[in-house]
């Protein structure tokens, strides 16, 4: 079950619509995009693929995968044995390279354990 922080998050992070308003200056609009499932995520983003799936990275070790508000059960990476998780520490970031969809590699950022 998400905490209330991450619903927060999630609803931040989905925060792409830009709208302008009537003297031109962009307003925001927010939008929940998963309400359980996740622990601890700290980042959110797409492989560029065409897919529809949205990539978050939890603290721990894993990236779960959302689609139509749903996170699926099987997590698309789990690295939790190699990650020294905590504080500052953890999964840190994803990025997936920009033809991920032809070559498949993606790059993370974590705090290794010793």
């Amino acid at each position: 079950m998400c905490k209330p922080l991450a619903r927060v998050f999630l609803a931040l992070v989905a925060l792409c619509a830009f709208l302008p308003s009537a003297q031109g200056a962009p307003s925001l609009a927010l939008e929940t995009i998963v309400q359980d499932g996740l622990h601890q995520p700290l980042f959110l983003t797409h492989a560029g693929d065409g897919s529809g799936r949205l990539f978050v990275v939890e603290q721990e070790g894993r990236v779960r995968i959302v689609r139509d508000g749903k996170v699926r059960a099987a997590p698309f990476l789990d690295i939790t044995t190699d990650v020294l998780a905590g504080g500052e520490r953890g999964l840190l970031g994803l990025a997936f390279h920009p033809r991920y969809r032809d070559n498949g590699r993606l790059f993370v950022n974590y705090t290794r354990k010793p």
